[in-house]
């Protein structure tokens, strides 16, 4: 057995200091508020998405959100104290943006469990 760390062992380790909610949950949260935030690339984006989310890819997350960056996109940078939901296309990197945000100073963030294609299962609405 290696001792080397795969994807899924930091998808495990993330989701183990994160909260996980899942789409009914995630629905309910939306009407009451709560932004979405889509780390997905663009082109997955823009196939489909939850309705008034942002899209910033994970790859660009840290530089997006911090409140130190030049460059940093104020939509998620100046507002920290907002409530988030944090959604990927099947939940594995929601879940490290989610830990990455907390360790940033967000502290009302979660992730959606099972992630767009879960949604989209549910029969949610998809725009």
């Amino acid at each position: 057995m290696s001792d080397k760390k795969t994807f899924m062992d930091y998808i495990n380790d993330a989701k183990s200091r994160i909260t996980e909610v899942d789409i009914d949950k995630a629905e309910q949260l939306i009407s009451e508020g709560h932004k979405v935030l889509d780390i997905r690339e663009p082109h997955e984006y823009s196939a489909n998405k939850i309705r008034d989310s942002i899209n910033i890819p994970r790859g660009v997350l840290e530089a997006a959100a911090c409140h130190a960056f030049e460059g940093a996109n104020p939509a998620l940078r100046d507002a920290r104290d907002d409530h988030w939901l944090v959604v990927c296309a099947t939940g594995g990197r929601a879940a490290l943006a989610t830990d990455t945000l907390q360790a940033m100073g967000f502290n009302n963030v979660a992730s959606i469990a099972g992630g767009i294609n879960a949604w989209k299962n549910a029969n949610k609405d998809i725009h």
